[in-house]
């Protein structure tokens, strides 16, 4: 299945972060809301999964958004965190295997929740 990942750094001192997955047929918007000014603490997680055209598909509940439990937040970070490390940037690690650990993680998270 191929994708693009698009990866909006936080801003200076800003609590947000923003990941984008584009497939063929829908993209995947990540928002990470952090603890302080600095990406190292998760405070909450939202996913929300659209159509290319931006209409928002709804869960099996209706709502149309899907909330990372805070059990999934450590294995979520360590795969997050890679995006930042020093191999990743300047590609001394295989960054098609570290991109494919993330999208399996959030996939395998919304489908159970979302009808697909």
């Amino acid at each position: 299945m191929k994708f693009t990942l698009e990866i909006t750094k936080p801003e200076i001192g800003s609590k947000l972060g923003f990941k984008t997955i584009y497939f063929n047929a829908f993209k995947i918007n990540i928002i990470e809301r952090y603890s302080n000014s600095t990406p190292s603490k998760f405070y909450h997680i939202v996913v929300k999964l659209r159509t290319i055209n931006d209409e928002i598909i709804n869960t099996k509940t209706g709502s149309g958004r899907l909330m990372i439990k805070e059990s999934d937040f450590l294995p979520y970070s360590h795969l997050a965190k890679a995006f930042t490390s020093y191999d990743y940037r300047n590609h001394n690690v295989d960054r098609n295997k570290i991109e494919d650990d993330f999208i399996n993680f959030v996939l395998s998270r919304m489908a159970v929740h979302y009808q697909l």
